[in-house]
């Protein structure tokens, strides 16, 4: 196991603690909710979904919480201003865990960014992300607003290498004339969770790994990944699965399918199990994908981080902080 020379931050989210040394603070795990195509979500644009399975997967993820000590966030990922506002009231009311504001669409995490601030849910919010493709609209929102939280997104379409996305953070790479580090502090955001941006394996994957010992390094910053999406968007893996599995009604949704057989488990083993990738390098939180994952995400992370923690308590003296899985999942 391995500690950073430079001294790391760590950020106190809506009562979640984010950051530091590996092995210090329990890695914190973001699963999505309203997704593209989640089963719950009725019309994504209106923001109509079954709450009664929004609020079941709320409270599973904040019992796998409680059960490894893993702190959690809820990825609130909306399609349209109106279903953004609808989804924070709803998600903030069932969990006092701290929410990502995530959406393809900049006009939906204005709004949410705006509805947090004007029924003071700023404290708990995190903005996913500060990146190249902000306005300067969505920029001035953020300034503008009470946020203190972000993802910082290092993703450079120039140059997918580690020293394309320190350049970005460091410099703007040409696209800002400031990095988005600096960028972020200027606009008050102060507690940047800074994402590497997970490409697809053989298109930049490894590079996207690697990057987080560089970024904390230098930086200091808090890192993580969304590294679900490598095997979910990995064209031999979604061909295996199609080959060995088959979809058949979902008797838990009806009027819904599902994926069984042999190539559905290996898909779903697969994308979980990368959840495991980020703390291993000494990263700070996941993004890992559908909040129903939650029962196996878990456990699973929360071994790797008693591994990290037991070798850095061994190595270097440093002992776990709060509810960490090695107090809560110890023999």
């Amino acid at each position: 196991m391995f500690l950073f020379d430079r001294e790391q931050d760590v950020y106190d989210i809506g009562g979640v603690k984010v950051g530091g040394q590996p092995g210090e603070y329990a890695t914190v795990l973001c699963g999505t909710i309203f997704y593209a195509k989640h089963y719950l979500v009725e019309d994504a644009e209106k923001g109509i979904f079954d709450k009664k399975a929004a609020e079941e997967v709320i409270n599973k993820q904040d019992e796998f919480s409680d059960l490894t000590g893993n702190p959690c966030m809820m990825q609130i990922f909306s399609e349209s201003p109106e279903a953004m506002e609808k989804e924070i009231a709803f998600c903030t009311e069932k969990s006092d865990s701290p929410f990502l504001i995530d959406s393809t669409v900049a006009e939906a995490k204005m709004a949410g960014l705006k509805y947090s601030d004007e029924v003071g849910l700023t404290e708990r919010a995190v903005y996913n992300s500060i990146n190249i493709s902000c306005s300067e609209e969505e920029l001035e929102v953020i300034k503008n607003s009470k946020l203190e939280a972000a993802i910082v997104l290092a993703f450079n379409p120039k140059d997918s290498t580690v020293a394309g996305k320190i350049d970005l953070l460091e410099t703007g790479a040409g696209t800002f004339d400031k990095g988005l580090i600096y960028l972020a502090r200027d606009m008050g955001v102060m507690k940047q969770m800074c994402d590497p941006a997970t490409l697809p394996l053989g298109a930049g994957c490894g590079s996207s790994c690697a990057s987080g010992f560089a970024i904390k390094s230098k930086f200091g910053v808090a890192v993580g990944l969304g590294i679900h999406n490598a095997p979910s968007a990995w064209t031999w893996l979604k061909g295996f699965r199609k080959e060995h599995a088959e979809r058949i009604p979902d008797p838990a949704r009806p009027g819904k399918t599902k994926w069984t057989g042999l190539g559905a488990e290996v898909f779903h083993i697969c994308d979980v199990a990368s959840n495991v990738i980020p703390p291993l390098l000494g990263q700070d939180f996941v993004l890992y994908g559908p909040i129903e994952n939650a029962p196996t995400v878990f456990p699973l992370v929360g071994m790797v981080d008693m591994i990290v923690s037991e070798g850095n308590t061994a190595e270097h003296e440093l002992e776990a902080k709060g509810d960490h899985p090695i107090t809560k999942m110890g023999a």
